[in-house]
């Protein structure tokens, strides 16, 4: 268990600081098939006036057949909203804050070596909401802007093939996930998610590593705003703000070089495009935004690869400094 003092930077959150505690162990000390497991929990304050309490967990049972990943979050987040659609203006940027309870549990079993499949419940209240007089959110006809529940269930694919989970140096990452929210499941809006993840990690030596994922977010049906796919943030197409844009569907593509340096010191180079749309059919590679940029890491816990990692990404009239715990990807 390593307690850590957190301080971290994003254009969403400027300066946000806390306290948190990383758990990394085995269920099992005499199972020498099962996977190191691994909990976090955060607790943190920004400048904005934000507050956000996260608790992860991904953990192995019984040489790793069960698999147990979940995440509960509350969060009191003053954000910004810049409407639907990929082609958003700037100056459309409009003040809303909500409170978000949610929690997500996902239960697998291996079917196969490293082959995972199960379940996939997700759950949302989000209250308290606050906009600006005469704004978008305000008028009331964008699904979500008036708060509620949301109760989702679907299933999952995973297939797992990375040495270390929080910083991969070989391998691959497969995840497909479909969750489907119903009235019949408490749920005040009617909709449907469907998410692909792809990850692949190459060693072109024991010091430099290229990352690759695709990323993709599809959904349809009467969807909350905040539950769109959301273009930017610390992991997607990092230097645009995250909902910068945002739509009912996302894909994205990006690319890392890694390369440890010096003893726990590393940097990296990252680029990626990606972009949001009404419609599947309607992404048109033209119009894809880019991002790039370049971070240094620094390695807290060597023993299972967990990083500090400082990044400074661009897109196109846009930037944004990151300072945070774990990769992107």
């Amino acid at each position: 268990m390593v307690p850590i003092p957190i301080i971290f930077y994003t254009p969403e959150t400027t300066l946000a600081f806390g306290g948190g505690l990383i758990n990394v162990f085995r269920t099992s000390p005499d199972d020498s098939l099962v996977s190191v497991s691994n909990a976090r929990s955060a607790l943190i304050y920004t400048l904005r006036n934000q507050i956000l309490l996260n608790i992860d967990h991904d953990i192995f049972f019984k040489q790793n057949d069960y698999r147990v990943i979940g995440r509960f979050t509350f969060v009191n987040f003053p954000d910004y909203f810049y409407g639907i659609g990929n082609d958003t203006k700037l100056e459309d940027e409009e003040d809303f804050a909500s409170n978000i309870l949610a929690y997500k549990v996902q239960p697998m079993y291996q079917v196969f070596p490293k082959l995972y499949f199960g379940v996939l419940y997700n759950l949302q209240q989000m209250y308290g909401m606050k906009y600006i007089e005469g704004g978008m959110l305000e008028s009331g006809e964008i699904a979500g802007s008036e708060g509620g529940l949301t109760s989702g269930l679907g299933l999952s694919i995973q297939l797992d093939k990375r040495d270390y989970p929080l910083n991969c140096t070989k391998g691959y990452y497969l995840e497909w996930a479909s969750r489907h929210f119903r009235q019949l499941l408490g749920s005040k809006y009617e909709f449907n998610i469907w998410e692909l993840d792809l990850r692949y990690y190459l060693p072109l030596h024991q010091k430099h590593i290229i990352a690759f994922q695709y990323k993709g977010k599809f959904t349809n049906g009467d969807v909350p705003f905040n539950q769109m796919g959301l273009l930017g943030g610390d992991k997607i197409m990092r230097g645009h703000y995250r909902g910068r844009y945002r739509d009912y569907n996302l894909m994205a593509f990006q690319t890392e070089y890694r390369w440890q340096f010096y003893n726990r010191f590393g940097m990296v180079l990252f680029a990626g495009i990606g972009d949001v749309s009404d419609d599947f059919k309607n992404f048109d590679l033209n119009e894809f935004k880019y991002s790039f940029g370049t971070g240094i890491r620094f390695a807290v816990v060597p023993s299972q690869r967990i990083n500090i990692r400082m990044d400074i990404g661009f897109g196109e009239g846009t930037q944004g400094f990151y300072f945070n715990i774990a990769e992107a990807f």
